[in-house]
């Protein structure tokens, strides 16, 4: 008998004793291992003095109980890890001085932010994509192009993307980094097609030049990343085609767990978990049929939080072929009207012209090939709220200065991969949608 989705933990609570603050840091410590290494250049001595003139504004302003800010700040005193109080700090931290800063600027964001800082700006990333037909060309046009694709599957896009850009980065002598990422588990008798093709795989990583530094990942949930150390803290291009669904078709901030599973049996039929083979897997009778899927096939992360993975690790983020019950959830929550969020309503293709007006007319008229502005549309939502799904400690607070609506699922002179090519074959679904957007920092107040 199918569950209905478990409602998500709530965010722990901001630590009340030195022993809950030292456990909290160790935690975050452990849980970015690229953040920690990063943080040696923040305690060097020619950034020393900023990086504690930063670490005690952020310690002043967070929600930690004043027995333990003041005491951080008093030991962050004066600027140097030499002159810092190393009684005090290793009382609150657990570490000596220099490794004590390190771990601050980790719990506390500062490397984070210090690494969304880096690459183009975004006022420049929206000027480049409004002068070029294809967003992809930005990679030529940075110093350490990278891109990040999230959810590969059989690895054709970056085949496709290889094909169309790497001559001319090979010519330019710039080494381009691409990273890949899928759930399927290699080895899996689940998801057939849409695994890493072994073939292309060879090619990417046994043949590959020393201009081009290729990874793949498989097993790996998009929403985890963290605990992958050779992952970039940011990307020049983030990629996302064809977002799952269901996995991004319901926000759980505005659908209950009651009403996603209520449409998602009516919709897509009842379902379990059962084994195959010896696997975990997710069966949905559908019409009839017995179908197996890999066992996260139903969880729901909704669109804010893949929204939320974007604009913190791409400077530019493309979704492409994306079908549109998942198109319209994204946009509920790009836009900055509440009324195309209402709450415990599923989005059916009856109630969208009810519920976004001139907005689903407007878009809804564009043509297979034809763009728009979305703020021409619409004002853009001004500050993106944190997912239910995927929340962090001391988030940066992020908008999409600049949103693009494509109408299809290919274009001319762009790469695509294989899910976006079967659209034209598939009789029963409307035109893809395809989105470009640039994040950007929300500026402090």
């Amino acid at each position: 008998m199918s569950k209905p989705p478990s409602t998500p933990a709530v965010e722990p609570a901001a630590p009340q004793n030195p022993a809950q603050l030292r456990r909290l840091i160790q935690e975050s410590k452990s849980a970015d291992p690229a953040a920690w290494e990063s943080a040696r250049k923040l305690v060097h001595r020619s950034r020393l003095e900023h990086t504690l003139a930063r670490l005690v504004e952020r310690i002043q302003h967070s929600p930690l109980p004043g027995t333990l800010r003041d005491g951080l700040v008093a030991g962050l005193s004066p600027a140097s890890a030499e002159g810092t109080d190393r009684v005090r700090l290793k009382e609150l931290t657990g570490l000596p001085p220099a490794k004590a800063i390190r771990a601050l600027c980790v719990y506390f964001a500062l490397v984070r932010e210090e690494a969304t800082s880096s690459g183009p700006a975004p006022h420049e990333v929206e000027s480049f994509v409004k002068q070029n037909v294809s967003p992809y060309d930005l990679l030529l046009h940075v110093e350490k192009p990278s891109l990040l694709d999230l959810g590969a599957g059989d690895l054709s896009f970056e085949e496709e993307l290889l094909d169309h850009y790497f001559p001319a980065l090979q010519e330019s002598g710039k080494v381009l980094t691409l990273h890949a990422v899928d759930r399927l588990q290699p080895g899996s008798q689940l998801g057939g097609a849409y695994h890493a093709d072994p073939e292309r795989l060879r090619r990417l990583t046994r043949d590959a030049p020393d201009t081009l530094h290729f990874r793949f990942w498989g097993g790996v949930d998009m929403m985890d990343l963290s605990t992958h150390p050779h992952l970039l803290a940011r990307y020049t291009v983030l990629t996302c085609h064809a977002p799952a669904t269901p996995t991004f078709a319901y926000e759980p901030t505005r659908l209950s767990p009651a009403t996603i599973h209520s449409h998602l049996t009516q919709t897509k039929g009842k379902y379990r978990t059962v084994q195959v083979r010896g696997e975990k897997a997710l069966e949905v009778m559908h019409r009839g049929q017995a179908l197996t899927f890999p066992h996260w096939k139903f969880v729901i992360q909704g669109p804010l939080a893949l929204l939320n993975l974007a604009v913190r690790r791409g400077a530019l983020c493309i979704l492409s072929a994306i079908d549109d019950e998942v198109f319209w959830e994204i946009l509920a929550q790009l836009v900055e009207d509440p009324g195309m969020r209402p709450q415990d309503v599923v989005f059916t293709p009856d109630v969208l012209p009810e519920i976004f007006g001139h907005v689903h007319q407007t878009l809804s008229s564009l043509t297979v090939g034809e763009r728009c502005h979305l703020s021409d549309v619409t004002p853009l939502r001004q500050n993106l709220p944190a997912s239910t799904t995927h929340r962090e400690r001391n988030p940066i607070a992020y908008r999409f200065r600049f949103a693009e609506i494509r109408r299809g699922a290919v274009f001319p002179g762009m790469p695509a991969g294989s899910t976006a090519r079967q659209f034209r074959h598939m009789s029963e679904e409307v035109p893809p949608w395809h989105l470009v957007l640039v994040p950007e920092r929300v500026p402090s107040r």
